[in-house]
């Protein structure tokens, strides 16, 4: 089916810049960084791409050049009695810093970074049961009657398909990448040019700004004159199909939220003092 297809091309040019290597090591080209660093699990720790390291390189290496300057000072240039002074007032900070609850409030705060990130997942919403209700809805008695049922229900999972992307490339940098403009999505098929003056340009990140619940609206209508013209004769289960259409923009309005609402600033701040505190 379309949103299938669609969606198979989307996961495999994630699959494709998430893991390159991968492609280096089928085709057997390794480079020197693979031979000395090894393929699978080994690799792990010394990734770069959203890696430890590379969000803590500067404070690293200002926490490494801050400790060399010190040990310099300390061993070079202080007397025998300022060295002193200066080993009691180590030992005082050291003494203090015990009572900062420092596994509490890194327990704490990684637990809900955590829950944040798995129910961003779990909320997103996938076409599939949409794609079963129109299949069983959504039928026609005559030759012309079933092309139109079948035409119905590729739009419908076209728009719905279009509305996912548009709302999820304002929060993921990867499929912004994919598809930059909306003329990407106009070349893949997903959206008319005539559509495309209807939704706009798309151009703003902020996701409260964007039309993305547009073609889910366009979804509704196009169901409504499918009943109107007799495609549809099950009320109930008409019902249940506005209902899941419903449902799919409650969701993705829901992993919108999460990336317009993020963790409290303070909290992140407070975090970060005492872990730099501790540590110093």
């Amino acid at each position: 089916m379309f949103h299938m297809e669609f969606m198979k091309k989307i996961c495999s040019k994630v699959k494709e810049m998430e893991q390159p290597e991968m492609s280096k090591v089928m085709a057997g080209k390794l480079s020197l960084a693979d031979k000395l660093l090894g393929s699978g699990e080994s690799r792990v720790m010394f990734r770069w791409r959203s890696s430890l390291w590379k969000l803590l390189w500067q404070e690293l290496l200002a926490y490494t050049a801050s400790f060399m300057m010190i040990s310099m000072v300390y061993r070079y240039t202080l007397t025998m009695e300022q060295q002193v002074q200066l080993e009691k007032l180590i030992r005082w900070c050291r003494h203090q810093s015990t009572g900062l609850p420092i596994t509490f409030l890194l327990g704490f705060y990684v637990s809900l970074v955590v829950k944040r990130w798995w129910e961003q997942y779990c909320k997103l919403p996938w076409p599939d049961t949409i794609a079963i209700f129109l299949k069983g809805l959504v039928v026609g008695t005559t030759e012309e009657k079933r092309e139109k049922a079948r035409i119905v229900k590729r739009t419908v999972i076209r728009y719905c398909l279009l509305a996912y992307t548009l709302c999820i490339r304002n929060l993921s940098v990867r499929l912004r990448k994919r598809f930059p403009t909306m003329h990407e999505l106009v070349r893949t098929g997903l959206v008319r040019s005539d559509e495309v003056s209807r939704i706009g340009s798309e151009d703003s990140s902020e996701v409260f700004s964007s039309n993305w619940w547009m073609p889910i609206k366009w979804s509704i209508e196009i169901s409504n004159q499918a009943k109107q013209e007799g495609l549809i004769s099950n009320a109930p289960g008409y019902s249940h199909l506005l209902c899941r259409l419903a449902e799919f923009r409650s969701s993705l309005t829901e992993v919108a939220n999460y990336s317009h609402i993020p963790v409290p600033l303070v909290y992140t701040q407070v975090v970060h003092l005492a872990v730099y505190v501790y540590f110093a």
